[in-house]
């Protein structure tokens, strides 16, 4: 089994053990039995230092964030889409830990690489996903659209879309590819999550130290957007973004410090819903 402690798939071990430590929390905002079967078989391969220099000062963000993503999937199939897409999804385990309504089919689209190292530690928990599931192996900057037709998805129904700390790892304009097929397989009543980073976080000094680690492992930002409702709305998507200082967001989860960081000056970057 490769654990993937090296380059973007790096991150999903980040994000794991984060999830790991909200599930030790009295007042956790989701619960992910999971998350700390797969940092403990991480940890048994390869030492993931730089992954916890990532996570400490990232770990109520990844809370926020992942609770947020939640809600919005939650609202999606509410609303009619029975039909998900998670790309880059890394260690995600929504297709387990979700309440899914009867009919809902979830795809994660992620590295070969990383789905060697998931499967057998979902196996070995005997988890039973709550609603259809498939793995997707293929890379975000190949042909992911045509390995998702080939795995079953139906371009023709109303599709929740999930890309959670993916775009920007992507190099040079994949991002903009990436969102040109995520438009192109989306029905109309489609729901799109997400988020990515302004140009202003890679000179950002109090970023500085999470960006050095992240490229210690070989996983560094590559891209950024500085207008995200322009970017999405070039494709004919209606966005909005996440007030990370919105107590329906944070759930308090966020210091005064990091209330002041969010105020100064342009923003770094965005959590983003959007609809066609």
């Amino acid at each position: 089994m490769r654990t993937p402690t090296a380059g973007v798939g790096a991150t999903a071990v980040v994000v794991a053990a984060a999830r790991a430590a909200e599930n030790r929390r009295a007042d956790r905002l989701f619960h992910d039995p999971l998350a700390e079967r797969f940092l403990a078989e991480a940890r048994k391969r390869t030492p993931v230092e730089a992954v916890e220099v990532v996570r400490h000062p990232m770990e109520h963000y990844f809370a926020i964030r992942t609770r947020y993503f939640d809600d919005v999937l939650r609202r999606a199939v509410a609303e009619g889409c029975r039909q998900v897409a998670v790309l880059g999804a890394g260690l995600d385990t929504r297709a387990f830990r979700l309440d899914w309504p009867i009919g809902t089919r979830v795809f994660e689209v992620d590295l070969p690489e990383v789905f060697a190292f998931k499967e057998p530690v979902v196996e070995a928990a005997g988890a039973e996903a709550a609603c259809a599931r498939t793995v997707v192996p293929t890379d975000l900057s190949a042909d992911w659209e045509a390995a998702l037709l080939r795995a079953g998805f139906d371009p023709g129904l109303p599709t929740a879309w999930l890309i959670e700390g993916v775009l920007c790892y992507l190099p040079g304009k994949a991002d903009d590819a990436v969102l040109a097929g995520v438009t192109r397989l989306s029905a109309p009543g489609s729901r799109l999550a997400g988020e990515h980073v302004s140009h202003r976080v890679f000179t950002d000094p109090v970023a500085r130290p999470m960006l050095d680690a992240l490229e210690s492992v070989g996983a560094p930002w590559l891209s950024g957007i500085d207008d995200i409702g322009t970017w999405l709305g070039a494709s004919g998507w209606e966005s909005a973004t996440a007030d990370l200082t919105d107590p329906a967001v944070h759930h308090g989860r966020i210091t005064p410090v990091d209330r002041e960081r969010i105020a100064a000056g342009p923003t770094r970057g965005w959590i983003f819903r959007a609809w066609n």
